[in-house]
């Protein structure tokens, strides 16, 4: 017999959140513009960690490479660089489709500069634009 359960309820006791309240530190306060601006989900710190597959997943090359994708007009999705690295944000599920792809290009046994991050993954989170400190990077 299935039964529902209610929703847990705070203590009467147990003082209100404050809405207004200040993350504790740049990487809370980074993973709450993440989660409330884009949606992504986020986990560790020092550095905060972005979670591939679930919105996305990465697929991370030179970054000269990347910018030779980007000048071919190839529409990608937001774009993180990282000193020489270069990520390309992709749908989730993404990654698992590479090794077929490369395969079928006949490009499986070449030894590529390129690796991707899905599903259990996680990526160091850059700083979103117009916004200082967090973990080093860029994304746009």
């Amino acid at each position: 017999m299935n039964s529902a359960l209610p929703s847990p309820r705070s203590s009467p006791d147990a003082a209100p959140a404050s809405v207004d309240a200040a993350p504790a530190s740049a990487d809370a306060a980074l993973a709450l513009r993440y989660a409330d601006e884009l949606g992504w989900a986020t986990g560790g710190s020092a550095p905060l960690r972005l979670l591939t597959g679930i919105a996305f997943d990465v697929l991370e090359l030179p970054a000269e490479a990347g910018r030779a994708v980007l000048r071919r007009g190839v529409r990608t999705g937001p774009v993180l660089l990282s000193g020489a690295r270069m990520g390309l944000l992709v749908a989730a599920g993404g990654a698992d489709e590479l090794p077929g792809l490369l395969d079928w290009l006949e490009w499986g046994s070449l030894a590529l500069d390129l690796t991707a991050a899905g599903a259990g993954g996680r990526i160091t989170a850059p700083p979103l634009p117009g916004a200082p400190g967090g973990s080093p990077g860029a994304a746009a």
